[in-house]
């Protein structure tokens, strides 16, 4: 038996990962701009916390995308 190729090649793995970095750093910025400019007390605008919690956003945001795609497509 001769082993089964896979689907995706090295460089679509890379540009997938790229991609998935790329959007969820846009994507938190979104997020950041939306949430950050809102009259709040408790997080100023220039908090490193909220970078943070924005940028983990982004990338949950953006998994949830990449993740939603690929069931819709593939399974």
């Amino acid at each position: 038996m001769s082993p089964q190729s896979s689907d995706f090649s090295g460089y679509m793995i890379l540009v997938l990962v790229l991609s998935f970095f790329v959007i969820s750093y846009f994507m938190g910025m979104l997020v950041h701009s939306a949430w950050m400019y809102e009259d709040k007390g408790s997080v100023k605008k220039d908090s490193r916390a909220g970078w943070i919690l924005c940028m983990i956003a982004g990338t949950g945001i953006t998994g949830w995308m990449f993740y939603y795609g690929y069931y819709v497509n593939f399974l």
